[in-house]
């Protein structure tokens, strides 16, 4: 056969240069877990652990991209991708005489003599063969696909076109680390809510006094700063797939802070509700300096949690990873009326 339309290869010969990744999930939700989106590829991954939606209940998912996976190789139209000796020829006529000079790597990224020649025996034997190519953002990425780096004056060529079973091409490639920053993302973390003793009644408007221990805790207290552990845990699993990453956000506990007077507490501290007869020693407790007649509606109070956080997890060849994440925080501001109270002492 003696194929035709020598523009129609222009873009296979530029696409040699592809790095390789593996992939076996075919776009669109096919088998593999795969999805189509409009950022492009990506896989199926399942959330769980007290810091995920829901709690992970009822399989909460999310899709994350990956960074490599295989497609079924693009060829010109009339080329059969399922026949090994098709796809030979196509490459010696069409796509070879262009793979010189400034191009002459591109050879490097199709398969050896010997591969084709497998791929026909076993395609003559009666196995459904089908051509893929690598698919991925660049070339690095691509690397972790391709199932043969070549060298070539000092470079490295990933073969990016290679013969599989067909639909058995390998599964995409997802970076463990990828699925721990989508999983912090997702992570539920809530700004605290804030409650407060004491809170006057009639002429005082709700207000605390100057110099009297002000009690302040959480009262959402496991979405806010992680129950008295100020611990969360969010798990990432690939479906179907062996990659996983395990996040875990930690606190030091709220600070509570104003223009006259500030406390950080721990997370037993932060999270414990006055209640009559409580020592102040067992709370978060603010002593403001002065009272807040400059703010009309009461000194703007900020609470605020800062989460720290670190990943642990599993590659595809089950090397375990893991590291150091940007930390995340959540504040809410809230005003706090301060009087002062005036006595004669005898």
């Amino acid at each position: 056969m003696r194929l035709k339309h020598r523009s129609a290869t222009i873009a296979l010969v530029a696409g040699a240069m592809l790095v390789p990744t593996t992939a076996s999930a075919i776009p669109g939700g096919e088998e593999g877990g795969g999805e189509e989106t409009g950022s492009g590829y990506s896989v199926e991954v399942r959330l769980s652990g007290d810091g995920a939606p829901g709690g992970g209940g009822d399989g909460y998912t999310i899709h994350v991209p990956p960074v490599c996976w295989w497609e079924p190789i693009a060829v010109m139209p009339g080329v059969d991708i399922t026949d090994p000796e098709e796809i030979r020829e196509y490459f010696e006529e069409e796509i070879r005489p262009w793979l010189r000079g400034h191009a002459a790597a591109g050879y490097f990224a199709w398969p050896s003599y010997e591969v084709f020649e497998d791929a026909i025996r076993r395609a003559g034997a009666g196995e459904e063969i089908t051509f893929y190519q690598i698919e991925g953002a660049d070339k690095e990425a691509k690397m972790a696909c391709s199932p043969q780096i070549n060298h070539y004056d000092g470079e490295d060529i990933p073969v990016a076109y290679w013969p599989f079973a067909t639909g058995e091409q390998p599964d995409p490639v997802v970076d463990p680390e990828d699925l721990a920053e989508a999983a912090r993302d997702e992570m539920v973390i809530e700004a605290p809510e804030i409650d407060r003793n004491p809170q006057g009644a009639g002429a005082l408007g709700g207000a605390t006094l100057v110099g009297f221990d002000t009690w302040f805790w959480v009262t959402n207290p496991e979405e806010s700063i992680g129950g008295a552990d100020g611990e969360r845990r969010i798990r990432a699993e690939v479906v179907g797939g062996t990659v996983w990453a395990e996040v875990t956000a930690q606190t030091d506990g709220l600070t509570v802070a104003s223009p006259a007077g500030r406390a950080d507490c721990e997370p037993a501290l932060a999270i414990k509700a006055w209640s009559p007869g409580s020592s102040d020693a067992e709370g978060c407790t603010v002593s403001f300096t002065r009272a807040s007649v400059q703010y009309p509606d009461g000194y703007p109070v900020s609470a605020s949690v800062e989460w720290a956080a670190t990943w642990e997890g599993v590659t595809q060849d089950g090397e375990q990873v893991g590291g150091d994440l940007a930390g995340r925080s959540e504040s809410v501001v809230v005003n706090v009326p301060v009087a002062e109270s005036q006595a004669t002492v005898r």
